[in-house]
């Protein structure tokens, strides 16, 4: 699957020859398939109904389908992360998606598999209430369910489910030379590295922002950052390291291609039982809005 995955990504580059105006962009189908960038929320949901549009076979309801991959190559910890996932919102605010990852362990010598499925209701849309500087601003769940207490002789954590809840507000700066999009939230969780290790007994809640620019048609310019958490403390210490990544992404008509460097903290795999980062590395995503 990492080969297909992989080739996809790579292939992603030839059909861009063929393609012109811009019409893709944010929010993608992230990594955990929920309507954003790499690793986060956005307000917005993905690929939605615009004027004068159709959605899913000529519906005014349901919106076309937005689908992503993405490839992670953590050196440092010979890990390569997969993920596919799709997207579909309805009546423009509720937004439905679901993901699969295949975390490739060098060390486990097998690969961890992780579903994620999740909803987000936009509560208020960007501008409400006549009021242009208002942010969109939207809930969302994901619940997340993880193998890898399979693939281990024991338990690091007895849970291998799980929920996320989020808060999070976006808003697009037009006043300004160039498109800004800022983007903060609060994300309640219980996961271990993001769920991909299991769930533990303590809920944690962070904070997690984005910044997004269009400095020239066509490509967008961003970074975005996920503060760490703490889930449990039997028998050691289960704290996942704060995470970011730098991003350049070019939209061509529907497709949008996305070049990442991404940083999950200083490689501690192989010294620490309880391994809280992976390192740094290189990401690519395919995205494609139907």
């Amino acid at each position: 699957m990492r080969r297909e995955l992989t080739g996809l990504l790579i292939g992603g580059l030839f059909v861009l020859g063929d393609m012109s105006t811009a019409l893709a962009g944010p929010p993608m189908t992230n990594v955990e398939g929920v309507g954003g960038c790499a690793l986060n929320p956005l307000a917005y949901v993905a690929n939605p109904i615009g004027k004068d549009e159709t959605g899913l076979f000529g519906s005014s309801v349901v919106s076309k389908p937005n689908v992503g991959a993405w490839h992670i190559s953590l050196s440092e910890s010979d890990i390569n992360w997969e993920a596919a996932g799709f997207n579909l919102s309805f009546f423009n605010r509720l937004e439905i998606g679901y993901s699969h990852e295949w975390v490739d362990v060098d060390v486990l010598n097998e690969s961890v598999d992780k579903n994620n499925f999740s909803a987000k209701l936009n509560l208020l849309p960007e501008g409400s209430f006549g009021m242009p500087y208002l942010p969109a601003v939207s809930v969302g769940v994901i619940h997340k369910d993880t193998n890898f207490n399979d693939l281990v002789v024991a338990d690091l954590l007895d849970d291998d489910s799980g929920e996320d809840y989020y808060v999070v507000a976006t808003k697009t700066l037009t006043i300004l030379p160039i498109p800004v999009i800022l983007n903060a939230g609060v994300l309640s969780t219980k996961g271990y590295v993001r769920g991909v290790l299991g769930f533990g007994e303590d809920r944690d809640e962070a904070f997690f922002c984005n910044i997004e620019t269009v400095p020239v048609a066509n490509v967008i310019i961003g970074w975005e950052y996920a503060e760490g958490t703490y889930v449990d403390s039997d028998p050691v210490d289960f704290s996942t390291h704060s995470m970011w990544e730098a991003h350049v992404a070019w939209m061509i008509n529907d497709f949008t291609l996305i070049l990442s460097y991404a940083d999950t903290g200083n490689e501690n795999l192989y010294s620490n039982p309880t391994a809280s980062a992976f390192g740094k590395g290189w990401v690519i995503s395919a995205q494609y809005a139907f």
